[in-house]
């Protein structure tokens, strides 16, 4: 007996559902006190995680990561998913590189994940 599988093409590459992932971080940030995201706190250390993952991914396209934060405020480290976005944005609009992201999806889904989780039990 032979087993098939039948392999369907993924329409969204590695690079958009990294920024859809990414994107929804940066909604979550907006959406709450931002003090509740200071680099102190497990949200906030989440934060800065993914932050850096953008950066890494920008790298990975060519561009330049710039320097990563590693704490701050809470104001602060919203501002810095948001740079890092912004980073990965320019460096994937740039045409540079043509990394595969691939790589990065795990990590990136499960801090989002991660993310939500600690949001949802602190309301």
């Amino acid at each position: 007996m032979t087993t098939t599988m039948l392999r369907t093409d993924n329409t969204t590459s590695g690079l958009d559902d990294l920024r859809a992932l990414l994107y929804d971080a940066l909604a979550v940030a907006e959406d709450d006190f931002p003090d509740s995201f200071d680099g102190g706190t497990s949200n906030g250390r989440t934060l800065l995680a993914l932050a850096a993952l953008a950066r890494q991914a920008a790298g990975a396209l060519g561009g330049d990561p710039g320097i990563t934060v590693l704490a701050g405020p809470g104001p602060v480290v919203v501002r810095e998913l948001a740079s890092a976005i912004r980073l990965l944005d320019r460096a994937a609009a740039s045409g540079r590189g043509a990394g595969d992201l691939d790589g990065f999806l795990p990590t990136a889904k499960a801090l989002h994940a991660q993310l939500h989780e600690g949001v949802s039990t602190r309301r």
